[in-house]
């Protein structure tokens, strides 16, 4: 068994585990043997397995998110929303299996709104709070459509972060 594990090779085993089908369960014990170490490597990398979830989403999410040339934040979330429906199995096994929503919406929200302003920075000024505001709205939209197996269209899912969207463009108002 390896002795080191990175987090490239653990979001390969668990793609690899979770995307065929809906699981009801997976362990620390089954990760261990697909992935070919042993428990103590596990848990030198990680406190449990919804750690390992939520680290290996947090890759994917700034991947998926990061800004390709000029493209617009719309596009970028549109590409988010491709992949997730492309590997709709993998992210509603990981968000079905992991025992931490709070901790998965405090940091994936983190993420989407990382995102917006890292987009935003060059082209405007922002509010700080609206884009956090619209970060937890998106977030809300796109767990809900997961934990729904992405039967809602993409589009609509897509026409609804757009309308959020459009409110980074408006002025405050008090």
């Amino acid at each position: 068994m390896e002795k080191y594990m990175t987090l490239p090779c653990a979001e390969k085993v668990l793609k690899s585990a979770l995307t065929e089908n809906i699981r009801t369960k997976y362990t620390v014990s089954l990760f261990c043997r697909e992935a070919k170490i042993d428990r103590g490597t596990f848990y030198n990398h990680y406190r449990n397995l919804s750690d390992l979830f939520l680290s290996v989403l947090t890759l994917q999410m700034k991947r998926a998110l990061k800004c390709q040339n000029s493209e617009h934040l719309n596009s970028i979330f549109y590409r988010l929303l491709k992949v997730i429906a492309e590997n709709k199995f993998f992210y509603f096994n990981i968000i079905s299996l992991a025992n931490d929503p709070y901790t998965f919406y405090a940091v994936l929200r983190k993420e989407l709104a990382f995102a917006i302003e890292e987009y935003l920075r060059p082209r405007t000024a922002f509010s700080v709070r609206k884009v956090e505001l619209i970060s937890n709205a998106i977030y809300t939209v796109i767990n809900h459509w997961v934990k729904g197996f992405c039967q809602q269209d993409i589009r609509d899912v897509y026409q609804t972060i757009g309308l959020l969207l459009v409110n980074l463009e408006e002025p405050e108002k008090l």
